[in-house]
């Protein structure tokens, strides 16, 4: 399916426990910008297209790296299977070694189209 013409931009990022500081984020936000593609694709599950809206979601990095675990996903945007998609696209994500050891971050994208 082709990918939807929607933006894909990060609204935030909370590092649980911090510093909250470029160099701290910068490992999680290059792990998730080359996914993007695999977001907006899911945007293609939403219902009405043409209105943005946001997805957070918690993310619990191990100190090593690797996939994270994926939990309270929330969004106010609807579409049968678009939720799942999105924690499905976070949980085959390959995470940096977070700088801080294991961290836990509340992450949020806003889809604009």
């Amino acid at each position: 399916a082709p990918i939807p013409d929607v933006k894909v931009a990060n609204i935030g990022m909370h590092i649980g426990g911090g510093p909250n500081d470029a160099p701290t984020k910068a490992p999680i936000k290059q792990s998730v910008e080359p996914h993007f593609d695999s977001l907006k694709r899911c945007f293609g599950k939403v219902e009405d297209q043409k209105k943005g809206g946001d997805f957070g979601l918690d993310l619990l990095i191990d100190k090593a790296g690797g996939k994270a675990t994926v939990s309270h996903p929330r969004t106010s945007l609807k579409g049968a299977g678009f939720k799942e998609c999105m924690v499905a696209a976070f949980e085959a994500i390959d995470f940096k070694k977070p700088r801080g050891g294991t961290t836990t971050v509340s992450y949020s994208v806003r889809f604009t189209p």
